[in-house]
């Protein structure tokens, strides 16, 4: 991967790009802890390897569960026509936060200490306290922050800087509370006691029941989603749309391998409540090796229109679009693979993008003749 520190000319040529450059490079210097002596991304990177390997306990060592996938129940992310109320997933969309990527991080907490079926318990505080044996659930969270100049902008404190990621995660809690993911204890006078709050399943139900670990696969998600760090280097919306694509893969793995699984625009918006906004983060996920999207005979590869004017007609069957999970690619660092493809993208990056997977897997003169018409 590139260790450049600034967008190659030309990389950020896509919409969005330069908002999402921004963002990584905040993200890749932030520091951590106190003595500000490593970056804040190796160091919940650390942790959360700890969590896996270990049950995340201050200088354990043991053996954990260190589960490969974490389990997910199908109502988080697809509910059948009938529900009103719709899966949860897309309830989260509806406002700017971190409660999509916390509520992700707490199934992982969950079952990286707790077995299938077991009561799970909350055992850490938002910040750690000094009788705390376990990392607050400040030191799991990349988050971005950005002081303003009022507390003190680019020149902020790590007390300052570490009290907006606690806010942040609080903000995120209130909403997840709002959809009956998680309960909040008061104290007399009414304030939330956000240390002692309890996770509840992940369908959202109004009854309230507690969260247990999955004892049946729906939909799984590799552990190297977070222990590797995609979880904070996606957006909401492309998290959404991924999940969306292993769930289509566990329905259907017979033509995943084949030749790849799609989603109808009816599907997506009736059984996924996705918006079509959501389902174009796709291509970024492409860009990310996340996904291969297959070519499609009377498609645009690089932008998706159809070629044939018979097939733009409304009435007309239009050629469904394709994708294969790779789930090897999730074992790369999210921060450094998203700096590098779109910072300084290397020649198999750009065919990727322009030509489609084939090409990229090409031999190196069909690759460099891609690249010479590029």
């Amino acid at each position: 991967m590139s260790n450049s520190t600034a967008p190659a000319a030309g990389a950020a040529d896509e919409p969005g790009d330069a908002a999402r450059i921004a963002r990584l490079r905040r993200l890749r210097s932030a520091l951590d802890g106190a003595d500000r002596q490593k970056t804040l991304a190796g160091g919940v990177t650390e942790r959360l390897d700890h969590l896996w390997r270990t049950g995340g306990q201050d200088h354990a060592t043991a053996r954990g569960i260190r589960p490969d996938y974490i389990q997910i129940r199908e109502r988080f992310i697809r509910a059948t026509l009938a529900d009103e109320l719709g899966p949860t997933l897309p309830r989260l969309l509806q406002t700017q936060g971190l409660q999509v990527r916390l509520q992700l991080l707490l199934m992982f907490d969950a079952q990286c200490r707790y077995h299938p079926g077991m009561p799970v318990h909350n055992v850490r505080s938002i910040a750690r306290r000094a009788d705390d044996q376990f990392a607050g659930w400040r030191e799991l969270v990349l988050a971005d922050v950005q002081p303003s100049q009022a507390f003190g902008g680019p020149d902020a404190t790590s007390k300052v800087r570490g009290a907006l990621r606690r806010r942040q995660i609080t903000e995120a809690l209130v909403r997840l509370e709002d959809q009956h993911l998680v309960t909040i204890p008061r104290h007399p006078k009414g304030s939330r006691r956000y240390d002692d709050f309890q996770l509840l399943s992940e369908e959202g139900s109004r009854e309230h029941p507690p969260y247990t670990g999955p004892r049946t696969t729906v939909l799984s998600l590799p552990r190297h989603f977070f222990t590797s760090g995609w979880v904070w280097v996606l957006s909401d919306t492309e998290i959404a749309t991924y999940l969306m694509l292993r769930h289509m893969r566990a329905a259907r793995p017979a033509a995943h391998a084949d030749s790849g699984v799609f989603v109808t625009s009816g599907d997506r918006e009736t059984l996924y409540r996705q918006h079509r906004s959501t389902w174009r983060s796709a291509d970024m996920l492409y860009r990310l090796r996340l996904i291969d999207r297959m070519p499609t005979t009377g498609r645009n590869f690089r932008t998706g229109k159809l070629g044939n004017p018979k097939i733009k007609d409304k009435t007309a069957r239009k050629p469904l679009v394709r994708y294969k999970i790779n789930d090897d690619a999730l074992q790369d660092n999210a921060l450094a693979t998203a700096w590098q493809v779109l910072t300084d993208p290397s020649t198999q990056d750009v065919i990727r993008r322009d030509h489609g997977p084939l090409a990229e897997k090409a031999d190196p003169s069909v690759s460099l003749l891609f690249s010479t018409r590029t």
